[in-house]
C-alpha cells in the first residue's frame, strides 16, 4: 500500500491539509555499528512566560548510526502522511537471520539537509513510533503521532528509519528509506530586520514582521517571541541548552496575516558568564507544547556586550542587525490591535500580507498561498487552488486549477513563472 506523492508544501497546524509520500523501492544496505553516550535531560521549561531558567529542552542527545549487521529491515511498501500537527507512519518490517532478543524498536521520520546514505544521521527527527518486531512473521506498523517539523524555511530530504535501542533511545539504525520528493513546511516566520539591544536590566527586541503564511482559514496557535542565551550555536531543533532572558506573547495570528514593525522593551534576566549565543525564537503553542517555528541566531556575545552582533546563522528572508540608539517610535493606529502586549510593550498592529503587483515573477510550483495571493488578480481562494493542483510543467497547466480561466491566465502570465 504505497502512498501517492503530492505537493511538497505542507501546512503544519491546520486540520484541512494533508500531504502523503510513499515508496515501493528496495532499501539500501547497512554499514556501520553505532557508538554513543547518553546525557540526561536536566529541565523541561514551563510554557511561556517563564524566563531566566537554565534549561535543556527535550533533545535527541544520541547521534543515530547504522549498525554493522542488520537484524531487521523495512519491506518495500512504506510511507508517511501529514495531517495538520499529526503524521501517519506506515511500514512493513521483516526480521533478518540475526536474532533480535530483547531489543526495542521504533520507526522514525527525519528531515535532513540531504538524502541519507548510511553512517551517522544528522537532521531533525520529526516523529517516532514504537514498533513490535517479531521473528515469526513480518510486522505491519500503521500509527499516527505528533509531528515536530524543523524550524525555518527551506526544503528537507525525508528519511524513514528503522532503529533499535533501549530506555526509549533508538540510535542503532538497521534500515532506512529515502523519499524522492523534498518537503517544505509552511510555518509562522520572522521577516525584515531582526535585532536586539541589552541595556542594564532590560532588552529591546526589534522584528520587522511576524507572518503566518498559511491559508486564511488556518489560525495559528498562540505565538511568542523568546530571547535565549544558549551554550552552543543553534541550528533550529527543539533541542538546546541555555537560559531564556526575555519573552513576549503575541497571541494567535490568522493565515495570510502579519504583524509589522514590532518593538518590545522587556525585563531581561541576568546574562550568563563568559561567551554565549544569543537567539531570538518565534515559538508556537501546539499539542506537543511550545515548538520553535523560526529563529534568528546572532554572533556569540558576552555579558558586557550591549549591542547585537552580526548574525552567525539566520532563517531565509530575515535580516539581522544591531538596533540603533534612536528612540522607539510606535506604529500609527491604522488598524485594530491584534494582540494586547504586556506593560512596557509597544502595541502590535496586524495587516494583510499584500505586496505590489510589480516585482519578480512568482513561482507557481514553489510559492506559498500567501505569496501567490500577493499577485494582482489572484484571490486567496484561487491561490489555494493553484497550490492544490501542483505540480505544473508549463503555465498553461494552470487552467486545471479551479478558478483559473484562459482570460485570467493571460493577465497573470507576465507575473508568474514555473
Amino acid at each position: 500500500m504505497a502512498g501517492v506523492p503530492v505537493s511538497s508544501l505542507l501546512m503544519v497546524k491546520g486540520k484541512n491539509y494533508r500531504a502523503v509520500s510513499g515508496n515501493c523501492q528496495p532499501i539500501a544496505g547497512i554499514r556501520k555499528r553505532v557508538h554513543f553516550h547518553r546525557k540526561q535531560n536536566l529541565y523541561n521549561p514551563p510554557p511561556f512566560p517563564g524566563i531566566g531558567n537554565i534549561a535543556e529542552m527535550p533533545a535527541q542527545n544520541i547521534v543515530p548510526n547504522t549498525v554493522a549487521t542488520s537484524a531487521a529491515h523495512i519491506e518495500p511498501c512504506h510511507g508517511y502522511a501529514f495531517d495538520g500537527d499529526l503524521v501517519r507512519l506506515y511500514a512493513q518490517i521483516a526480521v533478518d537471520a540475526v536474532p533480535v532478543a530483547n531489543a526495542e524498536w521504533a520507526v522514525q521520520l527525519w528531515a535532513c539537509a540531504t538524502p541519507f546514505a548510511g553512517g551517522e544521521l544528522h537532521g531533525t527527527k520529526i516523529a517516532e513510533v514504537r514498533a513490535a518486531v517479531a521473528a515469526e512473521a513480518p510486522a505491519w506498523l500503521d500509527a499516527t503521532t505528533t509531528a515536530l517539523p524543523p524550524a525555518g524555511a527551506g526544503e528537507h530530504a525525508m528519511v524513514l528509519v528503522l532503529a533499535s535501542g533501549d530506555d526509549g533511545h533508538f540510535a542503532a539504525i538497521h534500515d532506512y528509506a529515502n523519499y524522492p520528493h523534498a518537503e517544505r513546511f509552511v510555518l509562522p516566520r520572522l521577516g525584515g530586520t531582526v535585532g536586539y539591544r541589552i541595556d542594564g536590566g532590560s532588552v529591546t527586541l526589534e522584528v520587522g514582521s511576524v507572518a503566518n503564511p498559511r491559508p486564511a482559514d488556518n489560525l495559528s496557535g498562540s505565538l511568542a517571541l523568546e530571547f535565549w542565551a544558549l551554550a552552543a550555536p543553534y541550528a533550529g531543533a527543539d533541542a538546546f541548552a541555555g537560559s531564556k532572558l526575555a519573552g513576549v506573547d503575541l497571541g494567535t495570528l490568522a493565515g495570510g496575516c502579519a504583524l509589522d514593525g514590532l518593538t518590545f522593551t522587556l525585563s531581561c534576566a541576568g546574562q550568563p558568564d563568559g561567551v554565549w549565543y544569543p537567539v531570538l525564537m518565534l515559538r508556537e503553542w501546539t499539542a506537543a507544547g511550545w515548538v520553535t517555528r523560526d529563529y534568528t541566531a546572532f554572533a556569540p556575545s558576552g555579558a558586557a556586550a550591549p549591542l547585537a552582533a552580526a548574525p552567525v546563522a539566520q532563517a531565509p528572508a530575515v535580516e539581522t542587525a544591531p538596533l540603533a540608539e534612536a528612540p522607539v517610535i510606535e506604529a500609527p493606529a491604522a488598524a485594530p490591535a491584534v494582540v494586547e502586549p504586556a506593560p512596557a510593550v509597544k502595541p502590535v498592529k496586524a495587516r494583510k500580507a499584500k505586496a505590489a503587483a510589480s516585482g519578480p515573477a512568482v513561482s507557481v510550483n514553489t510559492s506559498t498561498v500567501t505569496a501567490l495571493a500577493e499577485v494582482k488578480g489572484i484571490s486567496k481562494t484561487v491561490a489555494a487552488a493553484i497550490v492544490a493542483a501542483r505540480p505544473y510543467a508549463s503555465l498553461d497547466d494552470l487552467l486545471r486549477a479551479k478558478g483559473v480561466g484562459a482570460k485570467l491566465l493571460e493577465k497573470l502570465r507576465a507575473q508568474l513563472t514555473l
